[in-house]
């Protein structure tokens, strides 16, 4: 068990840094000026309606932040980049409760399958694992997230900060494509590579909460339930 852990990391922490290589050297061939500069021509108000309203159709929001940094520049890219989620994580929300909700559960039950229901302490960490996780798209975890039953605060003021978190190498490479060094270049990959262990460490801690949380089985037997107001009860 031990090894496969070890090997595990190993490949994991091993294509991170295949990826940071393979973005660079695809990023000098494309020629990184030119793709600032045409990233520089869009009119700001035309990027940030982008930025708010594509994602909601599968746009990928890291492309868009790539693009914020090398408009605005890393402050105002990261101003422009919150309020842009804050406007996909009001309208996913409105979208999936209005349109999306009725039709997904009648589907699920058509299946046999519902949709599991979080209790109150599991709210916070199950929005930040969704928006950490690598893996579904951004507009997918929106949706997943609008669809379950978290409440919409928590949606908004913990997954609008992780959001951004995980969008802020994309918004810093934005910002230097303009001219591109290789100080600027080996920042940026220490920095993802330490985000990214960042993320990876609070999934864990999350996913092992989770695990302590939830009723263990001994000797072919449930073990204590939770009630809905925290208290332990016996099977």
């Amino acid at each position: 068990m031990a090894r496969n852990k070890t090997r595990n990391r190993i490949i994991f922490w091993g294509s991170i840094l295949a990826c940071v290589v393979l973005l660079g050297v695809l990023s000098h061939a494309i020629g990184l000026k030119t793709a600032h500069e045409w990233a520089t021509k869009i009119n700001g108000w035309v990027l940030f309606l982008v930025m708010a309203l594509l994602p909601l159709v599968g746009l990928p929001m890291s492309l868009l932040g790539i693009m914020a940094g090398a408009k605005f520049g890393p402050l105002y890219g990261f101003i422009v980049s919150g309020a842009a989620v804050a406007v996909n994580l009001i309208l996913s929300w409105w979208i999936a409760r209005k349109w999306l909700r009725k039709p997904v559960e009648k589907l699920l039950r058509k299946v046999d399958y519902k949709m599991p229901e979080l209790e109150s302490n599991e709210y916070a960490g199950v929005c930040i694992l969704t928006a950490l996780i690598p893996g579904p798209s951004y507009t997918l975890k929106n949706y997943f997230l609008a669809l379950s039953n978290l409440p919409f605060r928590t949606i908004f003021w913990i997954g609008l900060p992780a959001h951004l978190f995980a969008m802020s190498p994309g918004i810093l490479f934005g910002d230097f494509s303009g001219a591109m060094t290789w100080k600027k270049g080996i920042f940026l990959g220490i920095y993802t590579l330490l985000l990214v262990g960042v993320s990876q460490y609070l999934v864990r801690r999350i996913r092992s909460r989770q695990k302590s949380r939830s009723p263990k089985v001994k000797d072919g037997k449930p073990g204590p339930k939770r009630a809905a107001d925290g208290r332990t009860q016996r099977a």
